[in-house]
């Protein structure tokens, strides 16, 4: 081909306003879509406590787990019992904070040891050959076996960083950028038989951080706008809290509903 021949395209600013106007409208209107199905979906769902089922987790008793006291289990080991997991880093970083707190008010609520969630805790830097070392992370919560402590690095052979995307369904694989480690801070439910269940009516799911982050950008929105110009939250940190203790509630009311198993 002679290169020489050609000629550069004729750029129509006309055609080019208009088509970023459409780009514009269709994102737009694809927001307002979203927004509308997301009211929708809370008020079908905003008649129940049942907690909806997400997925199951396959092959529990292939999945070997190494806690702090130095004892191997498998998920198969939590079978039977209420369970909220979530993934930290040694130095609690701010972004766990939300959840940690929404953890520490709903285990207030549980006096009972009979009917306390047990928890599942993966640490994200913690060291496979120490697993003492993971030993102090949330203390005031207990001990093992009440609490597991997993150490979960990166460089372990059967990897529980792949595990915690692909089977717990946290959204964001672990992984370090810029000396820092990037991961899902939110708390997922398991029930009695190892299901994954979500709050009923909020698509977002037990994401604590991310509705602080609506209240935070709220609050700093109302330092220069008019409260009654702005659209508040659709939910709150408190109400995200008193949906999963109902949701705890339920399942201890209905360890064996039809479709668990």
């Amino acid at each position: 081909m002679d290169v020489s021949k050609l000629e550069p395209a004729d750029r129509d600013p006309v055609k080019l306003r208009n088509t970023a106007l459409i780009l514009t409208a269709i994102m737009v209107v694809g927001g307002f879509a979203i927004l509308w199905a997301y009211n929708r979906f809370a008020e079908k769902t905003s008649d129940t406590d049942r907690p909806s089922f997400l997925s199951a987790i396959g092959g529990a008793d292939e999945v070997h787990i190494l806690t702090s006291d130095g004892e191997r289990r498998t998920m198969e080991d939590l079978r039977g019992s209420v369970v909220l997991t979530f993934a930290v880093t040694s130095e609690l970083a701010p972004e766990s904070e939300p959840t940690i707190s929404a953890v520490r008010e709903v285990l207030a609520g549980f006096s009972d040891k009979e009917k306390r969630p047990k928890l599942l805790v993966f640490v994200l830097d913690g060291d496979e050959e120490k697993p003492e070392s993971v030993a102090q992370v949330l203390t005031e919560f207990g001990r093992e076996p009440e609490v597991w402590r997993v150490p979960a690095s990166e460089d372990r052979k059967d990897s529980l960083r792949a595990f915690l995307k692909s089977k717990i369904r946290f959204g964001i694989y672990p992984h370090e950028k810029d000396g820092k480690l990037i991961y899902d801070s939110q708390l997922v439910l398991l029930d009695q038989h190892l299901q994954i269940r979500g709050p009923v009516g909020v698509p977002i799911g037990w994401d604590f951080e991310k509705v602080a982050g609506w209240e935070r950008q709220y609050d700093e929105a109302k330092k220069t706008n008019d409260e009654e110009d702005l659209v508040a939250p659709k939910i709150s940190t408190q109400d995200l809290v008193k949906l999963l203790k109902k949701s705890i509630e339920y399942l201890y009311e209905n360890p064996d509903e039809k479709g668990q198993k």
